[in-house]
């Protein structure tokens, strides 16, 4: 079956460099490896010629580069979120997988099945053991029953601990109203948000 240029690909790195991208498919074995792993894929039987890999993601030395990431992560067989990204790097020795390039993390209530918050980020790390997301560079989560928007340069999501926060600069657009603080915590359900060290544009502080 081919491909269209939409398709997921997963392919093991050294694949990329002998055959410099004539040849996208994964074997069975790989196939098997990754999906240990806690990531769901599809793999793709034919490729556009002349794909090379980037510089950077070379530089890692991944295992396995994984194009088109979409990843279900859940509990005790209830979905808990799906993390979504351009490009993941894969470690057989590791649990964390580096995520690079429009990554993204829906969350759910979990009894609802409805989305309760997204978190987009331009890299990220995913610790497939525990299911939590340090998303990194222009982090941004809003909470879908207010709108409101928290933005930082880094947010952490810990299902484990019911925990999403910050440790650094952190803006929260609430309606009309700005809140700057020096970092922020919130629950899971996000019916306490605390800015730290808040201050506040445009109106009262409203959480």
């Amino acid at each position: 079956m081919g491909c269209s240029t939409s398709c997921r690909r997963t392919v093991r790195l050294h694949e990329i460099y002998d055959v410099r991208g004539s040849r996208m498919c994964t074997s069975r074995i790989l196939g098997a490896q990754v999906l240990a792993a806690g990531l769901l894929m599809a793999a793709c039987t034919q490729s556009p010629p002349g794909m090379v890999v980037d510089p950077d993601l070379e530089a890692m030395e991944a295992d396995y580069i994984i194009f088109g990431l979409t990843n279900y992560l859940t509990r005790e067989g209830i979905r808990e979120a799906v993390v979504e990204a351009d490009t993941a790097l894969v470690f057989q020795d590791s649990t964390v997988v580096l995520l690079r390039g429009n990554v993204k993390l829906t969350a759910y209530h979990e009894e609802l099945g409805t989305e309760k918050a997204v978190v987009t980020s331009d890299r990220g790390r995913l610790d497939t053991s525990t299911n939590a997301l340090w998303a990194e560079g222009n982090a941004v989560l809003i909470i879908q029953a207010d709108g409101r928007r928290i933005e930082s340069h880094r947010l952490t999501y810990t299902p484990e601990n019911n925990l999403i926060e910050s440790d650094t600069f952190t803006v929260m657009y609430d309606g009309d109203d700005i809140i700057e603080g020096t970092s922020f915590t919130s629950d899971l359900n996000f019916e306490r948000v605390l800015v730290r060290n808040a201050r506040t544009r445009g109106g009262a502080i409203r959480f």
